[in-house]
């Protein structure tokens, strides 16, 4: 109703009021009276048009709060129930303690594995050093042996080659014996044959005794140079039979150096393959660092589980949904109870879109619920859902058909109460609520 409106109904009510003044009194108290509730119900409909147009409000709300349900890790049976239905809890208090000593069992058993992991992982480690000490050891002797054998075969290979050049020398020598020995046979059958003609000669005293005597002479030292060719002949080919002989025998040294040339370049490459145990050492210490990395993560699972055993409130609140008892048999992640926060519960108001035009976040707002009429708790706008409840809900509507009608929705808007409002913990999730936003 607009200020013309209200002004045109007071005009009106005053004209009839001028009519009736001049009748009886107990009429014009009535009319009166009349015009004076018409007034007030116009007020009180302006005001209402006023406070509604900057207001909004919707009775599809809700409380919603914080709810940690409570459930085993571990399967186990309960051995204690700490808490009731309904009871108030602090952060970390017990609620359910299952029975530990199995879990205490495989926390002992994980130690002793951790420990033997670590004594072999040490017996790992120390045997790399003294591996790799000794097989390099190994390496250098061999590598010097066969160094030195190497030398000792190039020394045989030169000394054979000396040996050879003798023998050659020998072989010319003996050449050289045997034609001095032809030649001084030469020599000695000619001379024999000049002293026997000489002889002749002398006896027939054709030719002087002088004469004889040189010729025999000659004879006597053709015969002399031809022993002594011939002895120098033998000692040649005694000489070439021992040049000969030395030289198997250095070759046959040269065959016995390179065998064992074979023989340390054979212990040299053992011992290098040696060398590729101290690569075992140190995978066997890569893989006792595994075992014992594992031996490690088992511990701390068991000394979880063991933890798991004893179960806490994950914040300040109030038990609620219990369905635990002493002595039942539990499995990971059976529901036990919930713990409610009832110190940060907030209001789902779910308005229609068509109501959220001027609705941000920060304006305030009041809330009345159904539980205590007449009380109003002071809150305020904290976010708007970014998506419709249709959208979020189980089974989304399909709008892709011939026969569509056009249905408003509804958008949730979270509405937090302001500090101190539910300081006595009366309101609970699941309370319906009317709230009203200021949006102006």
């Amino acid at each position: 109703m607009t200020d013309l409106d209200q002004e045109g109904i007071s005009g009106r009510l005053r004209a009839r009021f001028s009519t009736y003044q001049d009748g009886p009194p107990r009429r014009r108290y009535l009319v009166l009276a009349i015009v004076m509730v018409a007034l007030g119900l116009a007020g009180y409909a302006g005001y209402l048009l006023y406070y509604w147009h900057y207001h909004i409000s919707t009775d599809d709300a809700f409380i919603t709060a914080r709810i940690a349900p409570m459930s085993a890790r571990i399967p186990g049976i309960v051995v204690e129930v700490l808490v009731n239905d309904n009871q108030d809890v602090k952060a970390d208090q017990v609620l359910v303690r299952l029975d530990p000593r199995d879990y205490e069992v495989a926390v002992a058993q994980a130690r002793a594995a951790v420990a033997s992991a670590k004594g072999e992982l040490e017996t790992a480690v120390a045997g790399v050093p003294l591996t790799d000490e000794s097989t390099r050891s190994l390496v250098q002797q061999a590598d010097a042996a066969l160094g030195a054998i190497q030398f000792g075969s190039e020394m045989a290979r030169h000394d054979l080659e000396e040996r050879r050049g003798l023998l050659q020398a020998k072989q010319s020598a003996v050449a050289a014996a045997d034609a001095s020995v032809r030649a001084a046979v030469a020599d000695y059958e000619r001379s024999r044959n000049d002293r026997d003609r000489m002889a002749s000669l002398v006896k027939a005293n054709l030719v002087a005794q002088q004469e004889w005597e040189h010729a025999d002479a000659t004879f006597k030292t053709a015969e002399a140079v031809l022993d002594a060719a011939r002895k120098r002949f033998d000692q040649a080919r005694s000489e070439v039979v021992q040049a000969e002989a030395s030289l198997r025998t250095q070759q046959a040294a040269i065959s016995q150096s390179v065998r064992r040339v074979d023989e340390s370049r054979a212990s040299l490459d053992n011992a290098r393959s040696q060398r590729q145990q101290v690569r075992q050492r140190q995978a066997q210490v890569d893989a006792g660092q595994g075992r014992l990395a594992q031996a490690l993560a088992n511990l701390q699972q068991a000394e979880l589980n063991l933890v798991y055993c004893t179960i806490r409130a994950p914040m300040p609140g109030r038990v609620s949904r219990k369905s635990v008892e002493m002595g039942q048999v539990v499995s990971p992640g059976q529901s036990l109870l919930a713990v409610v926060d009832l110190d940060d519960v907030w209001v789902v108001a779910n308005y229609k879109e068509t109501e959220l035009t001027h609705v941000r976040a920060g304006q305030r707002a009041t809330v009345t619920v159904d539980t205590y009429p007449g009380k109003t708790f002071k809150a305020r706008v904290d976010s708007i859902q970014a998506g419709s409840g249709a959208v979020f809900s189980l089974l989304p509507p399909e709008n892709a058909t011939g026969n569509f009608v056009k249905v408003v929705q509804r958008v949730p808007v979270k509405l937090v109460f302001e500090r101190g409002e539910n300081a006595q913990h009366l309101l609970v999730p699941g309370m319906s609520v009317v709230p009203i936003i200021a949006i102006r």
